[in-house]
This record gives C-alpha cells, sequence and structure tokens, in this order.
C-alpha cells in the first residue's frame, strides 16, 4: 500500500501511526492530508494482513426488498443493504476484523480510538477476542448515556481538544492514552495503535468489499449516512476500480459537519469552533474530519450528492419505518429520512437505490 498526498502527491510507503506528509502538514489542518492508492492488480489480493487470525463473519450482509419502505419514500426500485446482520450489529465490524488482524501480526499491544460509541463497541469485542488492550477516546459533549455505556468496556478517557488548538492528530490519541495508561493504569505498552476513523487506511478494502457485495445490482445511487467519512471514501474508490457510473447521495445531520461549510464556502480545510451537538444522529455529528480535502474533491469535481436532514425527518421516518420490520438508530435513519426531507435530491424517482442501513440498537 502506498499513500499519496493530496496537496502534493508525493508519495509514502504506509506503516501503523504514519498519517501525514510533514512536508505539507501544519497546524491549521485538522486533515490527514494523504490519499491512499493501492499497487497491486485485483481486489481480492488486497488484504493488508497475510494470514486471516480473527474472523467473525462480517461480510455478505443481505440485500434486502421492501416494497411498504419503497412506497412510503417514492422510491420505485429500492434495495436496502443491511450492515445489522454483521457479527456485532454494525458496519464498524467490517474494520474492525481488518485492524484486529493486522495488529495481531504488527505485535500490537494497544489500540486506541476515538469513537461516538459504535466502532469503540465494535473495537472492544475484537480486541477482547485478540488479548489486546482497548481505549475508547471520547469529546466532552457526548452524552451520559453513550458514555456510561462504553466506561462497561474497557477503559474511556474523556479529551478535552481545545488543549491541541481544537484539532486532534493521531499523535495525540496516543500521547494521551499512553500517559493515562502509564500513571493512572500503571501499565506500559510496546505497541500502541491508534485506528481512529478516517486517520488510518488499513481499513480500505473493509468498505471497499461493502460496494463490491452488492455492483451485480448496478445501482445508480448508493446512500450512505455521514460521520467520519471513511465509509464515503472507501465506496468511491470501490465504484472508481469497477469502472462504475453509481453515484453516491451522503446524508449528514443539519449544521454538524464541516463539509456543509467547506462546500459553502469552498474551502477544504475547516474545522466547527462553536460547535455545538442538538442532532438525534448524534454519532454522525463531527466539528473537524481528517479527510475533508479528499471529501471536498469526490463533492465538487464529479456528481455526487452531499444533503442534510433535520431532527423531525429522523424521527419521523423511524417511527415510520420500523413499523415495517427496518431495524435502526437514529444515526442509521438518516439515509432514509433524506427522501421525506425537503432537500430531498433531485433524482429520477426509478433509479435504481440501494440505501445502507449502517447499525441496530443492541437488544439486551
Amino acid at each position: 500500500m502506498i499513500l499519496k498526498c493530496v496537496k502534493t502527491w508525493k508519495e509514502f510507503p504506509f506503516w501503523l501511526n504514519v498519517f501525514s506528509n510533514p512536508e505539507a502538514n501544519d497546524w491549521k489542518y485538522s486533515n490527514l492530508i494523504l490519499e491512499w492508492w493501492y499497487k497491486v492488480e485485483w481486489f481480492e489480493s488486497l488484504v493488508p494482513f497475510k494470514k486471516v487470525h480473527i474472523s467473525y463473519g462480517a461480510w455478505k450482509t443481505p440485500l434486502i426488498e421492501n416494497k411498504e419502505v419503497s412506497s412510503i419514500l417514492w422510491l420505485s426500485n429500492m434495495l436496502i443493504k443491511d450492515e445489522s446482520f454483521n457479527p456485532y450489529w454494525t458496519h464498524k465490524d467490517r474494520r474492525s476484523e481488518y485492524i484486529i488482524n493486522v495488529a495481531i501480526e504488527n505485535n500490537v499491544d494497544k489500540i486506541v480510538c476515538l469513537t461516538a460509541w459504535n466502532a469503540g463497541y465494535s473495537l472492544w469485542r475484537y480486541c477482547s477476542r485478540a488479548w489486546i488492550d482497548y481505549t475508547s477516546l471520547i469529546f466532552p459533549w457526548v452524552s451520559k448515556e453513550r458514555k456510561s455505556s462504553l466506561k462497561e468496556w474497557w477503559e474511556v478517557i474523556s479529551i478535552d481538544w481545545s488543549r491541541f488548538n481544537w484539532i486532534l492528530r493521531p499523535r495525540d490519541f496516543k500521547q494521551i492514552v499512553e500517559e493515562y495508561d502509564k500513571y493512572e493504569r500503571l501499565k506500559n505498552w510496546k505497541h500502541t495503535w491508534a485506528v481512529t476513523n478516517s486517520f488510518e487506511p488499513v481499513s480500505i478494502n473493509a468498505y471497499k468489499e461493502l460496494f463490491y457485495e452488492m455492483k451485480d445490482k448496478n445501482p445508480d445511487y448508493i446512500v450512505v449516512p455521514c460521520g467520519s467519512w471513511d465509509i464515503i471514501i472507501w465506496i468511491w474508490l470501490a465504484i472508481k476500480e469497477l469502472w462504475m457510473k453509481t453515484k453516491i447521495i451522503a446524508v449528514a445531520p443539519e449544521k454538524e459537519h464541516p463539509l456543509a461549510y467547506a462546500l459553502k464556502y469552498w474551502v477544504d480545510e475547516y474545522q466547527i469552533k462553536n460547535y455545538d451537538e442538538n442532532s438525534l444522529a448524534e454519532k454522525l455529528t463531527t466539528p473537524f474530519t481528517a479527510v475533508l480535502p479528499i471529501l471536498y474533491k469526490i463533492f465538487t469535481e464529479e456528481w455526487n450528492i452531499y444533503t442534510e436532514v433535520w431532527n423531525e425527518d429522523i424521527s419521523k421516518v423511524k417511527n415510520i419505518i420500523e413499523k415495517f420490520w427496518v431495524r435502526c438508530e437514529n444515526s442509521a435513519a438518516v439515509t432514509f429520512a433524506t427522501f421525506i426531507s425537503n432537500n430531498r435530491p433531485n433524482i429520477n424517482l426509478n433509479s435504481k437505490i440501494i440505501i445502507v442501513s449502517t447499525w441496530k440498537w443492541l437488544e439486551n
């Protein structure tokens, strides 16, 4: 694997915890500044580990036809890619399987992730199986319910990102956790790996694989919820690899994602300073994203669609679709909500559409 800087186009070899081009990086950048591509011929050979050590089957989730929901959304040709059929009920399991196998082969003994909840839960389950220590980092505004839930599974550290000039990088994640463990838990680690969504490229194939599983349907559009955005970029790369014409509809909470401001002001760097989380889709909200320059490119240079939904849209659609056996949380429901909102994309009603439902609530 190589990493390619989106600002200088210089190439770098991949290594754990190497995420940015020091020649292009700057204190003002929240972004990774790297674009990664594989120099291998076939998709099937692109697994970044030599052997499968741990696997629980995070792949080949079903494509479901639901005529009742299709009718409600005014879509005549719609399928649902239900990621709740993964081992721990989330699309994040796909990247967790990649991460844990790479970690085992590189003798990683500590994994850390800045998370809103789903990635933290999934990683905890996989790390437990591999006997690798794990810590979730969270922002202070994370709800008490999510915070207490995460604390049931290993360590949780709440961080004040203003300490870091409102920007957090992987080296900060490592430093925070290693210092905490050294002085609070009296533990020292030989090899810590920061795997926060959008900062690490190992899971690139995990979400590419998601699109490969539906390529035979040749959809006109794929609808995906947007938080850390790694899933958007990997699906986009898969579409390009396959030379397909599928377009992405990316859905985020209203006014709570930096891409909205980047597109509005025509800039590829933006951090929301006076940030106040109010969306029901709280796991998708973020004041910054590491890959904003790549996202900006995807939504300004190609005919992909970015749209936003209100809380009212999310509540309404979730109550409706659950009556027809679609189980999803608020952050997954945004993909359905886009078709009942005032921001409904202007697309042909007969278009072939696949909606990715990323997660359902734990049942116990």
